[in-house]
């Protein structure tokens, strides 16, 4: 049992960090946790802080920090020692959990003391993707994209770069973290940004990101790689409910003209109209489309988590879950090998 409520869980992507996963809370907490099956205590509580005491400084102006509410993180997808948290005043932080992570003992995790990104209403997603370094700087300059979505219908992103700190602040943390780019903020939703999901594919020099919304709608953006220039909306389709979570099921590539096609399998949670399978497809140079294939409607309130499995025949286990109705429901859907 915990002592505040649960918004956001996750395991740490890092090879050799697996078993560990961590969990955000209503009272603005981050807590650790290692999952060893089999053991007397299979889910071991590592450590807890609070972002009052992870703040080193009173400078980032969050003087209500007992009123926050952690909505959402991410882990870094290279770097295990590095958390992206969103907050239900709008701010996006960073914080950096030592070298120790899954430890449980070490210094003090430390949060950037200052948003690198900022929503005018509740930030409810950030994402994390690793980006090239801009022409002219070393590749170990490790620059990376954050993005974040607020309930003010904005998907905001910037370059960043973590880098060494000097010798003074080297006693709070050892990196700093430096934004390469202003903080741009994309057009194109009409409600709130609740899912981002970068593909780790590429059109031409910039990155492709799925977005969801509560104004029904999946879309496809094109993002510039090195924060230059500003991102374009590709493709959309209504999903007849909000979209709140987004799962790459299945990718596939090499296909339609000449090979330069590509098709990627999602599961989608569409608060009230259950789940979703979703095909998006490339065809050709620009051509991107959106495709319901499957569609699970059996939940009678809001579908926020979705989970699945696919097997070697192509057959989709998924677990969907609906919060008011308190239902959990097991069902299968072929895609095909």
């Amino acid at each position: 049992m915990q002592p505040s409520a649960i918004l956001d869980l996750h395991f740490n992507p890092a090879p050799g960090k697996q078993d560990i996963c961590a969990a955000v809370s209503s009272t603005a907490t981050l807590a650790l946790f290692r999952l060893t099956p089999g053991e007397t205590e299979p889910l071991k509580h590592l450590k807890t802080m609070g972002m009052a005491s992870m703040c080193k400084t009173n400078e980032d102006g969050l003087e209500d920090k007992d009123e926050i509410i952690f909505t959402h993180f991410a882990w870094h997808p290279t770097k295990p020692d590095m958390v992206a948290v969103t907050t239900t005043v709008g701010s996006v932080h960073l914080i950096y959990l030592g070298d120790d992570v899954g430890g449980g003992g070490g210094s003090d995790w430390v949060m950037h003391p200052e948003p690198i990104l900022t929503h005018t209403l509740e930030a409810w997603f950030v994402s994390i993707s690793p980006s090239p370094s801009p022409p002219g700087q070393a590749e170990e300059d490790d620059s990376f994209l954050l993005m974040s979505g607020g309930d003010d219908s904005a998907l905001r992103y910037t370059l960043c770069k973590r880098t060494r700190a000097d010798a003074d602040e080297a006693e709070e943390s050892p990196y700093a973290i430096e934004v390469l780019r202003p903080p741009v903020s994309v057009r194109g939703h009409e409600a709130g940004v609740t899912a981002i999901l970068p593909l780790g594919l590429k059109d031409g020099e910039s990155e492709l990101v799925v977005t969801g919304s509560y104004d029904d709608h999946i879309r496809l953006f094109s993002i510039p790689a090195y924060g230059f220039g500003r991102a374009v909306e590709l493709a959309s389709s209504n999903l007849g409910g909000g979209v709140w979570r987004l799962k790459v099921v299945k990718e596939e590539r090499g296909l339609f003209e000449e090979g330069q096609g590509w098709r990627l399998t999602m599961l989608v949670s569409c608060m009230h109209a259950g789940a979703r399978v979703v095909e998006l497809l490339k065809r050709g140079a620009g051509e991107y489309e959106f495709r319901v294939i499957g569609r699970f409607e059996e939940h009678k309130s809001m579908n926020y988590g979705s989970d699945c499995q696919l097997s070697a025949e192509g057959t989709l286990s998924v677990v969907s879950t609906s919060f008011y109705d308190k239902l959990l429901c097991l069902w299968k859907f072929e895609i095909g090998c």
